[in-house]
């Protein structure tokens, strides 16, 4: 059976473009919760959590957790895909 080599090398990208969804599927399932970025928060800031929500910033998932502390509102923001440390703000 003669495979028509356009044909080859339709099928080479697909399988490409398919294993790289899985790899990126499986990353996302590393993903941190709301709970666990509200914990992080409120380990680096004591108060009350009046605010916490996911969003895009520069294109990436961000979790945005706002805390009312004795000291000021801070804004703390984490990356959604690994938890780390984006920015603090003081308002």
């Amino acid at each position: 059976m003669h495979v028509n080599p356009f044909k080859k090398r339709f099928i080479a990208a697909v399988l490409g473009v398919t294993a790289i969804l899985f790899t990126s599927i499986s990353v996302a399932g590393d993903a941190i919760s709301k709970e666990q970025a509200i914990e992080k928060a409120l380990q680096a800031h004591s108060g009350e959590v009046t605010k916490a929500y996911q969003e895009t910033r520069r294109g990436q998932e961000v979790w945005e957790v706002q805390i009312q502390g004795d000291d000021g509102k801070k804004w703390i923001t984490y990356y959604a895909m690994s938890g780390e440390l984006v920015q603090e703000e003081a308002e």
